[in-house]
């Protein structure tokens, strides 16, 4: 007993010792320094505020700088747009956001030089003037307005529960296993409206809107599963949850209807700039009245225009020359050998090459089909619903 005792007493103080070693200034600052460059590293950075529409938006800019060459720059301003569905106030959860304004500003700036933004900060401006500031107001073309117009929750829900359990043995040895999966699914819609009014008039532009809706996915899931034993059991739950953001999916809305808006107000094909778009029936009637007006001498002013748009070295003589003749056949052969023989004077003859023009974006050619389906490429905007 007496050598045990001072065995007991040493293992005791070396424990303490080795203890007392570990936790030291040193060592904890050093854990300190670990976990910090630990949670540094799984720290989620910022990343550009993009919806999958301000690319085209973009594109659109460039095919603007194509389709409107030598054309003044577009100004344009918004009334404050807001939310018209009260679903934004605080005391209903402020679901949605009250005031997208600045959204449509965005998505306006992103179009590029011939589409340009004028800002509206009288008080700013009232102020500064105050201190001596001059200023140059420049007067919009066009004003924008319109509003957050739906929020329809759970239009659209499904759920799908999986199960299964097995017994065998029985007494002390009875052992029970069994899982289940739960998956659902439920679909809520946010709608945005968009006008475009003449800022000199004060009249909306007829036809010149655009209404679009998009489907806000609520996904939930659940995993169980157990182990038992008689008397013993264990298992495990697994869930998941996943809400789309409905901030960001009115971005896209914003960015969408933007592009429709400014497509429709310069008859510009706009839906070339989407992947897997449709043309615009508005803009195609705009373009198929307004050529059918022109006189022959126009026409072929424009078709001339348009050729040089396709590369092709013609003057604008507004003479079916013998240059401008040649340069038709190539273009038509070339990429629009489908349609077979065309009165490029009728519209059904104009329409393929006035939508066809070529854009950077485009890596492969298909033939434009007249009667509405033109663009190579085409690419409609995905929307619910719309004009």
């Amino acid at each position: 007993m007496t050598k045990r005792k001072p065995l007991r007493w040493g293992a005791l103080a070396l424990a303490v010792a080795a203890l007392t070693g570990c936790a030291t200034t040193e060592n904890a600052i050093k854990d300190a320094n670990t976990l910090m460059q630990e949670r540094e590293a799984d720290k989620l950075l910022p990343v550009t505020n993009l919806s999958p529409y301000a690319l085209a938006l973009g594109r659109f800019g460039r095919m603007l700088d194509i389709y409107k060459e030598g054309d003044p720059v577009i100004y344009m301003q918004t009334r404050s747009i807001l939310d018209a569905t009260n679903l934004s106030s605080p005391l209903v959860g402020a679901e949605i956001p009250g005031d997208i304004t600045e959204m449509v500003r965005t998505a306006v700036n992103r179009i590029g030089a011939r589409v340009v933004y004028v800002p509206y900060h009288p008080d700013y401006l009232v102020s500064q003037a105050q201190l001596g500031a001059k200023f140059g107001v420049t007067m919009p073309d066009f004003l924008i307005t319109g509003a957050l117009t739906e929020f329809d929750r759970a239009i659209a829900g499904a759920g799908r529960v999986n199960s299964a359990g097995i017994e065998f043995g029985g007494g002390n040895g009875k052992v029970t296993m069994g899982g289940d999966t739960k998956r659902t699914a439920i679909y809520s819609a946010l709608a945005l409206d968009l006008n475009l009014v003449s800022f000199s008039t004060q009249q909306m532009v007829p036809q010149v809107q655009a209404s679009n809706v998009v489907k806000v996915l609520n996904f939930s899931s659940e995993d169980n599963a157990s182990l038992g034993f008689y008397g013993d059991a264990f298992g495990f739950k697994l869930e998941g949850k996943y809400l789309q953001g409905r901030h960001s999916a009115i971005r896209t809305l914003v960015d969408l209807s933007v592009l429709e808006l400014v497509g429709k107000a310069t008859n510009t094909p706009y839906w070339r700039c989407i992947p897997n778009g449709t043309p615009d029936p508005v803009v195609v009637e705009n373009m198929r009245a307004g050529y059918t007006s022109l006189s022959p001498e126009l026409k072929l002013g424009l078709i001339q225009v348009t050729l040089r748009k396709y590369g092709e070295p013609v003057q604008v003589t507004q003479q079916l020359d013998e240059p401008t003749r040649k340069a038709l056949e190539r273009v038509y052969t070339q990429r629009f050998a489908s349609l077979g023989a065309v009165d490029v004077m009728t519209w059904q003859g104009f329409e393929p090459l006035f939508f066809g023009v070529p854009m950077a974006w485009e890596t492969a050619q298909a033939p434009a089909v007249s009667g509405g389906s033109t663009a190579p490429n085409a690419a409609p905007a995905h929307k619910e619903a719309g004009t």
